[in-house]
């Protein structure tokens, strides 16, 4: 069986996301089309407009034959821990192909990019830990060093889908010839077919009519109240003290120091705390740790344990083929959160996920 997956969000699921799976669906002759998606919390650490279960019925009208939660422990981290998560999750899969889109127009570039990046050389290591002595975020600090080294490379590595695409590669190298690349060059924004899910959101929070830049079956009447969620989660991080606050995934340095001096009125307040190291998503992807109790202890989890995966939404007639190969895989397979039980060793992981689920029902 041919299988391509697709890694994403769809926060919200727009017409870009559609011709990506058709596309990928029509040129990699796929049997069937898997959709690796997260949970509740994105990578960057923004509250999903809309449920799971809603997103993943989406990508089923779309197209896609399965789709699959990544896990919100996953889903909250920075770029390559997020591509190497992913990749690990979607292994449970055997061989496949993993399309995703790219500001890039030739796929032979990315590969590049990830190959040298996979075996950094001295020189840019050496600038790397320059640059991360000087304040900068890994992230940053990689593009400066780069920079100076493999400009050609740094160019490639200065747009989001560009830089998930060489992430994915690299990870997906550990699996070899199991994980085959097929890539969708995503066109500039014409804001009367296709946006990002970016501005989609931004309007939507102004009240704009977004209905021509989405699907007629994605419904967008009842989405989050994003004040809500800035309440909760200013909240979690002022009912925290330092030690309880150093034990939160994202947070290292001291910053739980510099959280617990600080009292926030506002998500706003929060965000101030932006750095040179500290980015605008690492800032909310904190945020969104504490507020859903991820901890460093649960990343130490995951990273030693399989990995699993949930369904969330399958098309009736691929059952009997794709259940087989998550049931037999190297991993454990929920059809259902509830199906983990109690003594599971990835439970813990599970009751995040449903903790995460829950918090994003409370802001309705």
């Amino acid at each position: 069986m041919k299988i391509t997956a697709i890694i994403a969000e769809y926060n919200p699921f727009h017409n870009g996301h559609l011709k990506q799976l058709k596309t990928a669906k029509r040129e990699t002759e796929a049997d069937a089309l898997v959709v690796l998606m997260s949970g509740s919390f994105t990578e960057r650490g923004d509250l999903c407009v809309a449920d799971k279960f809603t997103r993943a019925n989406w990508a089923l009208q779309a197209g896609a034959d399965l789709v699959l939660e990544l896990p919100t422990v996953y889903s909250l981290s920075s770029a390559p821990k997020f591509a190497q998560s992913a990749i690990k999750t979607l292994s449970m899969l055997g061989e496949y192909t993993l399309s995703f889109g790219t500001e890039a127009e030739e796929l032979e570039g990315l590969s590049m990019a990830a190959e040298f990046l996979q075996s950094e050389s001295n020189d840019v290591s050496n600038l790397l830990k320059g640059f991360l002595s000087e304040g900068y975020s890994v992230a940053k600090s990689r593009t400066l060093a780069l920079d100076k080294v493999r400009p050609d490379v740094s160019n490639m590595l200065k747009t989001p889908n560009n830089i998930l695409a060489v992430e994915y590669m690299k990870a997906g190298a550990v699996y070899g010839d199991k994980v085959q690349y097929h890539q969708v060059p995503r066109k500039p924004d014409d804001m009367k077919k296709y946006a990002s899910s970016t501005k989609i959101r931004e309007m939507l929070y102004s009240g704009e009519d977004v209905s021509k830049l989405v699907p007629e079956y994605v419904k967008l009447d009842d989405v989050i109240d994003i004040s809500k969620y800035n309440m909760i989660s200013t909240y979690a991080l002022r009912s925290m003290n330092a030690e309880q606050l150093k034990e939160i995934a994202n947070i290292s340095e001291g910053m739980e120091n510099r959280i617990a001096k600080t009292d926030f009125e506002s998500m706003d307040d929060v965000l101030n705390l932006t750095s040179k190291r500290y980015t605008r998503s690492t800032i909310k992807r904190i945020a969104a740790s504490a507020t859903v109790g991820l901890t460093k202890e649960l990343v130490s989890l995951a990273d030693n344990e399989k990995p699993y995966c949930t369904v969330l939404a399958v098309r009736p007639s691929k059952r009997k083929a794709l259940f087989p190969i998550l049931a037999n895989a190297d991993g454990y397979f929920f059809f259902k959160s509830s199906d983990a039980e109690k003594d599971c060793p990835v439970r813990p992981l599970v009751d995040l996920d449903e903790k995460a689920l829950k918090i994003q029902k409370l802001c309705k």
